[in-house]
């Protein structure tokens, strides 16, 4: 999943953007963005989460499910019994 987020920046903060690009200044850079970011976070945070159908939900959880099973190597070893048992998770811890 991803996500764009747009900064809307004043004629007078693009400038100090260009500015800071133009002269290598990464920390004024930063500021800028910070200051550009700091509105656009607020109003994320203000939006109510959307709410999902069960059929999007279901359809989530497949392609999150899908997407981990092909990152896993099928000759990935499985851990065996005694590796996930108490003794075997607290072997190192007297």
């Amino acid at each position: 999943m991803t996500m764009t987020i747009t900064l809307e920046l004043s004629p007078e903060m693009e400038a100090k953007l260009r500015e800071g690009i133009a002269r290598h200044d990464a920390e004024g850079v930063r500021q800028v963005l910070a200051d550009a970011l700091a509105p656009t976070v607020e109003a994320l945070l203000q939006q109510t989460p959307q709410q999902l159908s069960e059929d999007e939900f279901e359809t989530l959880a497949d392609q999150l499910a899908d997407e981990l099973a092909a990152r896993i190597q099928s000759q990935t070893p499985a851990l065996s019994d005694y590796a996930v048992s108490r003794a075997g998770i607290y072997e190192d811890h007297p």
